[in-house]
């Protein structure tokens, strides 16, 4: 009877230790959809972020508590690095042609941020530069917030998604007035 005790105890801790019963990854990325706004012809180029947007964590800060913590959601997580979902999405919106410029983003902020623990937003920080053949054109930072992101990682991609979208357009809508890029 001891022995079986035994063997009993160790599988169930063996179980425990490979992670059995803990939920599957989930992972997100920001949808199908292509992007309401067109890019003028750009040549989309160096998409970079800063440490630690580097990696697929789906981050969040829980802004009630302390907004300078930012931690990751435990069983969800981005199919690529910010940077690069937002560069498929760049890619998407922009239109055949000759391009004279070429487009340059640095990703600063990606997670969601929780104004209470039932209230997020999704925030996407970044500056983008336009480099044409004699150097840079333009430069320019963006802070976009979207609301209504849920109160989980799920919930949470939605906004980026939405957040993403409106980020194309605001991009789209300054390349537009670059005299040197068009």
């Amino acid at each position: 009877m001891r022995t079986v005790g035994i063997v009993l105890l160790a599988a169930v801790a063996g179980g425990c230790a490979s992670g059995v019963g803990a939920p599957p990854p989930r992972t997100y990325d920001l949808g199908v959809e292509v992007p309401a706004a067109q890019l003028p012809a750009v040549r989309v180029a160096a998409i970079r972020s800063v440490a630690p947007l580097d990696g697929v964590d789906m981050r969040y800060r829980l802004a009630w508590r302390n907004a300078s913590e930012l931690a990751a959601f435990a069983h969800s997580r981005w199919a690529a690095p910010p940077a690069e979902l937002l560069r498929k999405q760049l890619l998407r919106a922009t239109r055949e042609g000759s391009a004279r410029c070429g487009l340059e983003l640095e990703l600063h902020e990606f997670s969601q941020v929780f104004a209470s623990p039932g209230a997020s937003e999704a925030r996407i920080e970044f500056r983008a530069a336009l480099v044409g053949p004699q150097g840079r054109v333009a430069a320019r930072g963006w802070n976009i917030s979207e609301a209504n992101a849920g109160a989980d990682a799920a919930s949470g991609a939605l906004a980026f998604a939405r957040g993403a979208d409106r980020a194309v357009t605001e991009i789209a809508a300054w390349v537009g007035t670059q005299a040197d890029c068009r």
